[in-house]
């Protein structure tokens, strides 16, 4: 039936009445924030304020800063496409989100899809009370005991570094060598495989990496759906990284627990901390009857988190130890003295590098590789001095990149300047600094990172000097399809070798 005589009017009216009837229920929403007297920039329709990210004109890290930077409210609202979301900026309130209240934001507003198990077994996706079981059973895998045996299968790792550096000597991309060297470790510590990546450019644990993190299309928009449209990740059936990853690492870590079970073989690694677990040795009955499933998951829980976040904090210090000198000399100066105090690169040599410390600080503050914590709201909750209540539901997000750049906490936040955390403590009455998380549902796996960058750190910088070459990016510029804040081009640089000098 014809609402005109002509077919073509009948369309156009159609079209036009559908297109309107999408913008208001695409901005049904967008007055939640003015009833609420709470600050917000202006959304747009369809889309509210995250066109940059959706175009993929920027990373989130980089779009939550520049909201961010926009104001100077202790918290503000933003709308992702039609939905709003809280951000806070005040350290005070981050506190009374992340460990005084932690029990109404102990969940991630991340995805935890139906269709795929293997994912719902990985803490960082995990709710309560599955999150707080896994987390028990799994913290005793970094005591300070096993961490020390853990080192022991990094040192022949930290050899291998050095046999490639000495045959590729001269201008190379530090990324990669560093994701080689993160990747070789964390397949040893945590599946007991040898990935050989120094030897292979093509090794399988390499390709497993890169799958997962380098910026490509379909990472960047699945990746961003799991945080902020999680509705489309069970109506189209997305997993966060493609299933023949998550079925290679099954296989894998199966395979090492099952011939490991036979032999009766040790390795001090997290394949024999886990069948000792199994086997009711040391961490309570229940372990006894755990799925497979169930104990791959923290493999591949590491793997994901340790991977990006060891190779990227090892390749940007190295990135600001080439452009500034003065400070790479004094850091050798340290590593030096401490090798020849312990006949080399030691797990108790590492704790002792006080410098070392300060300057990986520094990096994870200029370069927090996921640059935002994210909080699902629980249960109706006044803000603690305000008159907002965020109701249930509500995703809450921290700018950690913001906060973290902020020069009312950090003068100069682009300068590399280690010596700003001697003697100083960021989070004495709020949070300002967290590259790990803070509360609770902080990085687990923190204390296994930093002895693992530590050390690579420790094996380059008493070997070779870094330099800045022709094709140094100056500055970085980040890669709008990450999750994690990437370099667009990466981060080549010259290794020289240094020629010790006679006695």
């Amino acid at each position: 039936m014809l609402i005109t005589s002509s077919w073509k009017i009948d369309l156009i009216i159609l079209f036009v009445v559908s297109i309107f009837m999408l913008y208001k229920y695409s901005t049904r929403k967008f007055n939640y924030w003015k009833k609420r007297g709470v600050y917000h920039p202006k959304p747009i329709p369809f889309l509210g304020n995250i066109a940059d990210v959706t175009f993929f004109r920027t990373n989130i890290g980089e779009w939550l800063k520049k909201i961010y930077d926009s104001t100077d409210e202790p918290f503000f609202g933003i709308f992702v496409f039609d939905e709003p979301h809280l951000i806070i900026k005040s350290p005070e309130l981050i506190k009374q989100i992340m460990v005084k209240d932690f029990h109404n934001f102990n969940d991630r507003t991340v995805a935890q899809p139906e269709h795929n198990k293997m994912i719902q077994n990985l803490m960082f996706f995990q709710r309560n009370p599955e999150w707080k079981e896994a987390r028990s059973k799994i913290t005793p895998v970094f005591t300070s005991g096993k961490l020390k045996s853990m080192f022991t299968l990094i040192e022949p790792i930290g050899a291998n570094l050095l046999s490639y550096l000495e045959k590729n000597e001269g201008e190379l991309e530090s990324k990669e060598v560093c994701a080689k060297f993160a990747t070789d470790v964390i397949a040893k510590c945590f599946f007991g495989i040898n990935a050989h990546c120094f030897d292979d450019d093509e090794a399988m644990f390499r390709k497993l990496g890169r799958t997962v993190f380098d910026f490509s299309w379909r990472n960047g928009i699945v990746q961003t759906a799991y945080f902020f449209r999680q509705k489309w990740v069970d109506t189209f059936k997305l997993d966060f990284v493609e299933k023949w990853v998550f079925d290679y690492f099954h296989e894998a870590f199966s395979k090492t627990m099952r011939a490991r079970q036979e032999s009766g073989a040790k390795n001090n690694d997290l394949v024999d901390i886990l069948n000792a677990m199994k086997k009711n040795s040391e961490f309570g009955s229940d372990m006894a009857d755990l799925e497979t499933e169930k104990l791959v998951g923290p493999a591949i829980q590491f793997f994901m988190a340790g991977f990006e976040t060891t190779s990227s904090t090892i390749s940007f210090t190295l990135y600001e130890l080439c452009l500034n000198k003065n400070i790479q000399n004094k850091l050798r100066t340290e590593v030096l003295s401490n090798i020849k105090k312990h006949g080399g690169v030691t797990y108790e040599g590492l704790l002792e590098m006080k410098y070392m410390d300060l300057c990986v600080k520094e990096i994870l503050r200029m370069y927090p590789v996921l640059p935002f914590l994210d909080r699902t709201c629980k249960e109706d909750y006044q803000l603690p001095g305000t008159n907002l209540v965020i109701e249930k539901g509500m995703p809450v997000f921290i700018s950690m990149f913001g906060m973290h750049q902020d020069e009312k906490y950090f003068p100069d936040p682009k300068k590399f300047d280690p010596d700003r955390f001697q003697n100083k403590n960021y989070n004495s009455e709020g949070f300002v600094y967290f590259p790990f998380g803070e509360g609770p549902r902080a990085c687990i796996g923190e204390r296994f990172g930093l002895m693992s960058t530590k050390a690579a750190l420790a094996y380059i910088i008493e070997k070779y000097e870094v330099e800045k070459c022709a094709t140094t990016p100056t500055p970085v510029v980040f890669a709008p399809k990450s999750l994690v804040l990437q370099s667009t081009v990466g981060l080549p640089m010259r290794f020289k070798r240094i020629i010790p000098t006679p006695a």
